[in-house]
Protein backbone atom coordinates (compact mmCIF):
# COMPACT_ATOMS: atom_id res chain seq x y z
CA UNK A 1 0.00 0.00 0.00
CA UNK A 2 2.99 2.56 0.98
CA UNK A 3 4.39 1.84 -2.51
CA UNK A 4 1.55 3.04 -4.89
CA UNK A 5 0.86 5.91 -2.43
CA UNK A 6 4.77 6.82 -2.88
CA UNK A 7 3.78 6.35 -6.97
CA UNK A 8 1.40 8.37 -6.87
CA UNK A 9 2.41 11.19 -5.33
CA UNK A 10 5.63 11.09 -7.72
CA UNK A 11 3.54 11.10 -10.70
CA UNK A 12 1.16 13.77 -9.45
CA UNK A 13 4.36 15.58 -8.75
CA UNK A 14 5.77 14.87 -12.24
CA UNK A 15 2.68 16.20 -13.93
CA UNK A 16 2.28 19.36 -11.81
CA UNK A 17 5.99 20.17 -12.83
CA UNK A 18 5.10 20.08 -16.36
CA UNK A 19 1.89 21.97 -16.47
CA UNK A 20 3.55 24.67 -14.07
CA UNK A 21 6.22 24.46 -16.83
CA UNK A 22 3.88 24.71 -20.07
CA UNK A 23 2.26 27.73 -18.20
CA UNK A 24 4.57 29.80 -17.62
CA UNK A 25 5.92 29.32 -21.11
CA UNK A 26 2.08 30.55 -22.05
CA UNK A 27 2.28 33.88 -19.58
CA UNK A 28 6.02 34.54 -21.33
CA UNK A 29 4.51 34.14 -24.76
CA UNK A 30 3.68 37.84 -26.65
CA UNK A 31 0.12 38.08 -27.36
CA UNK A 32 -0.95 36.83 -31.09
CA UNK A 33 -2.87 39.93 -32.68
CA UNK A 34 0.41 42.50 -31.38
CA UNK A 35 3.23 43.04 -33.73
CA UNK A 36 6.36 42.00 -33.87
CA UNK A 37 8.80 43.39 -32.04
CA UNK A 38 11.36 46.10 -33.51
CA UNK A 39 13.96 46.00 -30.55
CA UNK A 40 16.58 44.13 -31.44
CA UNK A 41 17.43 42.39 -27.84
CA UNK A 42 14.03 40.42 -27.92
CA UNK A 43 14.53 38.21 -30.81
CA UNK A 44 11.12 38.20 -32.92
CA UNK A 45 11.20 34.86 -34.68
CA UNK A 46 12.43 31.54 -33.31
CA UNK A 47 15.23 31.50 -36.19
CA UNK A 48 16.86 34.76 -34.78
CA UNK A 49 16.69 33.57 -30.84
CA UNK A 50 18.78 30.53 -32.35
CA UNK A 51 21.04 32.32 -34.42
CA UNK A 52 21.79 34.48 -31.10
CA UNK A 53 22.96 31.51 -29.85
CA UNK A 54 25.68 30.97 -32.28
CA UNK A 55 24.42 28.07 -33.79
CA UNK A 56 23.86 27.67 -37.35
CA UNK A 57 20.94 28.43 -39.20
CA UNK A 58 20.32 24.96 -40.04
CA UNK A 59 21.16 21.75 -38.66
CA UNK A 60 21.55 19.87 -42.42
CA UNK A 61 23.07 21.65 -45.32
CA UNK A 62 22.24 20.68 -49.44
CA UNK A 63 25.52 20.42 -51.35
CA UNK A 64 25.45 20.25 -54.92
CA UNK A 65 28.69 19.97 -56.12
CA UNK A 66 30.05 21.58 -58.80
CA UNK A 67 32.17 18.61 -60.33
CA UNK A 68 29.21 15.86 -60.50
CA UNK A 69 31.80 13.24 -62.34
CA UNK A 70 29.26 11.77 -64.11
CA UNK A 71 28.90 11.68 -67.93
CA UNK A 72 25.29 11.05 -67.68
CA UNK A 73 23.42 14.34 -68.69
CA UNK A 74 19.90 13.30 -66.96
CA UNK A 75 21.92 13.07 -63.86
CA UNK A 76 22.40 14.96 -60.62
CA UNK A 77 23.92 14.80 -57.59
CA UNK A 78 23.10 15.91 -54.04
CA UNK A 79 24.66 15.74 -50.60
CA UNK A 80 22.59 16.09 -47.77
CA UNK A 81 25.50 17.24 -44.86
CA UNK A 82 24.92 17.39 -41.23
CA UNK A 83 28.03 18.69 -39.23
CA UNK A 84 26.92 17.91 -35.98
CA UNK A 85 27.27 14.10 -36.51
CA UNK A 86 29.65 14.15 -39.45
CA UNK A 87 27.00 12.27 -41.74
CA UNK A 88 25.86 12.75 -45.48
CA UNK A 89 23.30 11.34 -47.51
CA UNK A 90 24.52 11.13 -50.93
CA UNK A 91 21.35 10.92 -53.81
CA UNK A 92 22.37 9.99 -57.65
CA UNK A 93 19.42 10.74 -59.41
CA UNK A 94 18.67 10.13 -63.03
CA UNK A 95 16.25 8.73 -65.77
CA UNK A 96 15.12 5.57 -65.18
CA UNK A 97 16.37 4.46 -69.12
CA UNK A 98 19.70 5.96 -68.76
CA UNK A 99 20.19 4.56 -65.11
CA UNK A 100 23.58 2.53 -64.75
CA UNK A 101 24.37 1.52 -60.80
CA UNK A 102 28.11 0.85 -61.70
CA UNK A 103 28.15 4.84 -62.92
CA UNK A 104 25.82 5.97 -59.46
CA UNK A 105 28.11 4.19 -57.35
CA UNK A 106 31.40 5.90 -58.98
CA UNK A 107 29.85 9.12 -59.06
CA UNK A 108 29.15 9.43 -55.83
CA UNK A 109 32.60 7.98 -54.54
CA UNK A 110 34.15 10.57 -56.57
CA UNK A 111 32.15 13.39 -55.02
CA UNK A 112 32.61 11.98 -51.53
CA UNK A 113 36.39 11.86 -51.94
CA UNK A 114 35.98 15.61 -52.93
CA UNK A 115 33.54 16.21 -50.73
CA UNK A 116 36.34 15.14 -47.99
CA UNK A 117 39.11 16.98 -49.13
CA UNK A 118 37.08 19.91 -48.82
CA UNK A 119 35.88 19.66 -45.66
CA UNK A 120 39.35 17.97 -43.86
CA UNK A 121 38.48 14.27 -43.91
CA UNK A 122 40.22 11.13 -43.72
CA UNK A 123 38.15 7.97 -43.67
CA UNK A 124 34.62 7.55 -44.30
CA UNK A 125 32.09 4.02 -43.32
CA UNK A 126 28.89 3.60 -44.72
CA UNK A 127 26.08 3.66 -41.94
CA UNK A 128 23.70 1.67 -43.93
CA UNK A 129 23.33 -0.35 -47.43
CA UNK A 130 23.52 1.24 -50.31
CA UNK A 131 19.35 1.82 -51.84
CA UNK A 132 17.89 2.31 -55.25
CA UNK A 133 14.39 3.93 -55.77
CA UNK A 134 12.44 4.52 -58.54
CA UNK A 135 9.71 6.76 -58.84
CA UNK A 136 8.07 9.30 -61.39
CA UNK A 137 8.70 12.68 -61.23
CA UNK A 138 6.23 15.99 -61.47
CA UNK A 139 6.37 15.65 -64.98
CA UNK A 140 5.66 11.74 -65.13
CA UNK A 141 9.27 10.90 -66.24
CA UNK A 142 10.34 7.76 -64.83
CA UNK A 143 13.24 8.45 -62.77
CA UNK A 144 15.62 6.14 -60.80
CA UNK A 145 17.99 7.13 -57.54
CA UNK A 146 20.78 5.91 -55.67
CA UNK A 147 21.59 6.41 -51.96
CA UNK A 148 24.32 6.43 -49.70
CA UNK A 149 24.27 7.11 -46.25
CA UNK A 150 27.93 7.68 -45.15
CA UNK A 151 29.96 8.63 -41.76
CA UNK A 152 33.00 10.84 -42.04
CA UNK A 153 36.04 10.82 -39.49
CA UNK A 154 38.71 13.63 -38.79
Amino acid sequence: MKKIITILTCLVFAAGTIFAQDAAAASNAAPSNSAPSTDKSVPSTPEESYNNKGYDEKTMRVIVPENQHTTDKTASVKIEYTPMYDEARIYYTCMYVTYDKGEAMNTIMACVEDFMKDNQYYHYTYLARDREKYFKNERGYSMAQYMSYIKFTR
